[in-house]
């Protein structure tokens, strides 16, 4: 096989993968994770069922992939805001649209999360191979970088745990999440991050 020909087979296979978890992640969210088949995923991707065993060993190692894409998306908001050179405000804000931004356009994540949840299954990450410990401690080493930087800037009140501030953000994130599914992103966006910014102690 050229070169070409090898390049042009990886693209192909590449976008049969990346069509099967979108087609998973939305019969996922749709059905729940329980109630969807393999075959249901074929037929929503286009393909047959033998095609994605060819990509996938089971349903749960394409459930693997869905929230591994899930959890490397959020994760790359945060590192990127956090990363940043400029200050600390500015950082806050990058870190509130994104997660805001990534909320709107991530609906089928939440529906699965509480799916699983629904079923008592918050074990199902540990054994697709997840470790949460570590997953959330990057998540907290971005957000609480930030509030560290912000305190030091003067931006947020300095007599506030910034470790506190950072797990009571994830807390509210979650309830949202859990309790009202996407109904709470209705709210106006200048409301949610006026909320989020009193919740960190910023001084306005």
């Amino acid at each position: 096989m050229s070169p070409r020909n090898k390049e042009i087979s990886e693209e192909m296979r590449a976008h049969s993968r990346a069509a099967l978890i979108n087609a998973a992640r939305k019969l996922f969210a749709e059905t729940g994770y329980f109630n969807c088949r393999i075959s249901d995923i074929a037929r929503q991707a286009g393909m047959s069922q033998g095609n994605v065993y060819w990509y996938f060993s089971s349903k749960e190692e394409l459930l693997k992939a869905v929230l591994a894409e899930a959890f490397d998306s959020m994760g790359a908001v945060m590192a990127q805001a956090a990363s940043g050179d400029g200050p600390a405000r500015q950082k806050l804000d990058a870190l509130l649209d994104g997660l805001l931004e990534y909320a709107h356009s991530s609906s089928e994540f939440t529906a699965i999360l509480i799916s699983l949840m629904g079923h008592g299954k918050e074990d199902s990450f540990t054994r697709l191979g997840f470790d949460m410990e570590q997953i959330g401690l990057g998540y907290t080493q971005s957000v609480l970088s930030i509030l560290t930087q912000a305190q030091a800037e003067g931006v947020v009140r300095s007599d506030l745990d910034p470790l506190a501030l950072t797990m009571m953000f994830f807390g509210l994130f979650n309830g949202l999440n859990l309790v009202y599914g996407q109904e709470w992103l209705a709210l106006p966006t200048h409301t949610l991050k006026e909320s989020m910014y009193r919740l960190f102690g910023v001084i306005t």
